[in-house]
């Protein structure tokens, strides 16, 4: 089969059906082009319209309300189409809370905070461990699986030609244009083409999108003659949320799993759902299951979407929407036909396009085709010196990663924190920064305070408008002083500029001689410190379930130990290291021991998000050469950790082939 259309959208789901929809509405050709619609992420969804109980910013929150702002006439315009209603309600979410929030901020003025007493009027029968929430009055939801029903509908309709069971094997390109599809159907041909696969997007370019599998499932509502339902609030709370339908169902959701592509429900994803749900709301848990379902969310490294124009003239990327997939339905739809439609770019594109995942020099590279993929700069060869660090520096790090690090939603393109002890002199510690490349820098806070010998002037000495003070509790020997050289910090911080810095290294360390933090003082401070609204990250041994529990409490980073403070003794923890990569939900920074720049690359390819390296760097014979050193060495175990190491074998396998030998 040869076909040719005008535009082919690549993908069935609720991106690709919403922009053909538009497309076709206003006077393009469209084929739609769908591998397996029962597996789009639409049908997996919960429906919510949530960009205020979700706490989105920036331009991820912008983009989400004109979405939301076209939800009622776009929900009404399907309906007229295709008498098929798609349960839009601007409801209002309620987002409780199990801890009463201190510096809690909402990112909207109709925002409203309603205690205990008052919430339950709004909703009674929430569970004991709720102190409080947040009712957010503009949010809504919509039945996600009406809304797919009423797209195919109109699609249908208006003479979209949508091809089921389509895959696209090979997207054939020919001089920066896309030429044709080869299918397993056949050969498709268009003037335009859009790539909507939402978590398949990978296999068909370098496009850094990942599938993050989401477990669900609904539960019927008893419901009784002249009542109204026992649960009539959509609820938003940390880690679950339940959203009433309003035939009786209630839709449980969700879990957010990186297992790749491990498919189908599983006992414990359940059980987790079930036992977050019952303390949000405990009467159901005697409510009848209906249903268990489970799909992939199209994630991408910043949780943003990939919108806009590729690296080839005729192909638009609509793809990343990850857990807002139903919500920017109808503004996806509408900026991604005025690209092709009217070729006008709107503004808010910048922040979504693919270029944010390339370094600079890849901009320079030659287009991208299936044998010419350049998204990291080549290396370069340098001599270490002081002359020539400027000119490295900017040209291959911080961005080489492609990915930045975030923190507390800080975001930092460099993977590298250091400290300013140990050094020489000032002037050392001052050029080894630069050379690092790093944008962390962590200061003892009782040090500074006292001016210690190595301290003086070092609030003066870094431009802390670039670098981003991480205050420490080092000399701490117990929870309560390190609470109280916290909040020092925390107002050191502000002194020097940094308004916002809530930031901690949290160190609790009674062990003279080995230097090893104390589990429970540790666990103990942090929970106090997340309490009083500072993002905590606390320096551990090498213990996953005290990691674990430290993010549990909230920490926002676990800092295992690759062996004692300044010992310079590498990775000694290796395998407790890797389960708590594994693990964890949060950065996982190694912190302590590295010596050499093999290890701090050793730490990255091992999956760790961030190294903090100070003596390695102050040490040395000469610092500055040694934290240019280890600043690439960080970059380029991340590198290798992305692109996969080479499988291990027993026996020799020839690197040539054997057969056509003379």
């Amino acid at each position: 089969m040869s076909s040719t259309s005008e535009v082919i959208v690549i993908g069935g789901g609720v991106i690709g059906l919403a922009i053909a929809l538009e497309l076709q509405q206003r006077g393009a050709a469209v084929t739609v082009l769908s591998r397996d619609y029962p597996q789009a992420a639409g049908h997996a969804a919960a429906g919510m319209l949530a960009p205020h109980a979700e706490q989105l910013t920036g331009a991820m929150l912008d983009l989400c309300l004109r979405s939301r702002w076209l939800y009622p006439e776009w929900s009404h315009k399907l309906a007229e189409l295709t008498g098929i209603e798609t349960g839009y309600l601007p409801c209002g979410i309620l987002a409780p809370v199990f801890e009463q929030p201190k510096r809690y901020t909402p990112n909207s003025a109709q925002a409203i905070w309603c205690d205990r007493p008052s919430l339950d009027f709004y909703q009674p029968g929430l569970g004991e461990t709720v102190t409080g929430a947040w009712w957010h009055p503009e949010d809504g939801q919509v039945d996600n699986r009406c809304l797919m029903a009423a797209l195919v509908q109109a699609t249908q309709l208006l003479g979209v030609n949508r091809i089921e069971g389509a895959t696209v094997e090979q997207i054939q390109t020919q001089n920066g244009q896309v030429r044709s599809l080869l299918t397993s159907q056949g050969e498709f041909s268009a003037q335009t083409y859009i790539l909507a696969t939402g978590s398949w997007g990978r296999e068909l370019l370098p496009i850094p999108i990942h599938p993050v599998k989401g477990q669900m499932l609904a539960l019927r509502m008893p419901l009784k003659p002249h009542q109204p339902q026992p649960l009539q609030q959509v609820l938003f709370a940390p880690g679950t949320y339940l959203v009433p339908r309003r035939d009786g169902r209630l839709i449980v959701g969700a879990t957010a799993e990186q297992v790749d592509w491990t498919p189908h429900n599983t006992p414990q994803g359940i059980q987790s759902l079930l036992a977050k749900a019952i303390a949000l709301f405990p009467a159901l848990a005697d409510w009848a299951i209906e249903d268990l379902w489970w799909g992939f969310r199209p994630g991408t490294p910043d949780e943003l979407p990939i919108l806009g124009q590729s690296l080839w003239d005729n192909l638009i990327l609509a793809t990343g929407h990850y857990r807002n997939g139903i919500l920017l339905a109808p503004v996806t739809a509408q900026l991604i036909a005025d690209l092709v439609c009217d070729r006008r770019l709107d503004p808010i594109l910048d922040t979504f396009c693919c270029d944010r995942f390339l370094s600079p020099s890849s901009h320079e590279t030659a287009p991208l085709t299936a044998m010419n993929v350049s998204v990291y700069p080549s290396p370069v060869s340098f001599d270490p010196s002081l002359e020539t660090i400027d000119a490295i520096t900017p040209e291959i790090a911080p961005e080489a990663g492609n990915d930045d690090l975030i923190i507390a939603g800080k975001r930092f393109k460099s993977r590298l924190m250091t400290g300013t002890g140990k050094y020489p002199s000032i002037n050392a510690m001052q050029q080894s920064v630069i050379a690092s490349g790093c944008e962390i820098v962590t200061v003892a806070v009782r040090r500074v305070q006292t001016k210690a010998p190595g301290h003086e002037g070092l609030a003066e000495a870094l431009d802390w408008e670039k670098i981003w003070m991480l205050p420490n509790t080092a000399g701490c020997q117990t929870a309560e002083e390190a609470i109280r050289v916290a909040r020092l910090g925390r107002e050191m911080a502000k002194l020097l500029g940094q308004e916002d810095n809530n930031f901690v290294k949290l160190e609790v360390i009674p062990d003279s001689k080995y230097l090893l933090p104390d589990p429970i003082g540790t666990l103990e401070a942090a929970e106090q410190l997340v309490k009083e609204g500072f993002a905590v990250l606390p320096y551990i041994n090498a213990d996953p379930l005290l990691a674990k529990r430290l993010e549990e409490a909230g920490c926002v980073t676990v800092m295992p130990l690759g062996s004692p403070i300044g010992s310079g003794q590498g990775i000694r923890n290796a395998a407790n290291i890797a389960i708590i990569i594994e693990q964890a939900q949060v950065p996982v920074v190694v912190d302590a021991g590295i010596g050499a720049p093999s290890e701090a690359a050793q730490a990255m390819e091992m999956g760790a998000d961030c190294l903090l390296i100070n003596s390695a760097i102050a040490l040395a014979r000469d610092p500055v050469a040694m934290a240019l050193a280890i600043g690439l060495a960080t970059q380029a175990g991340r590198l290798a950790y992305h692109a996969g190491r080479m499988p291990i074998k027993v026996y020799a396998q020839a690197s040539s082939p054997l057969t056509g030998t003379i």
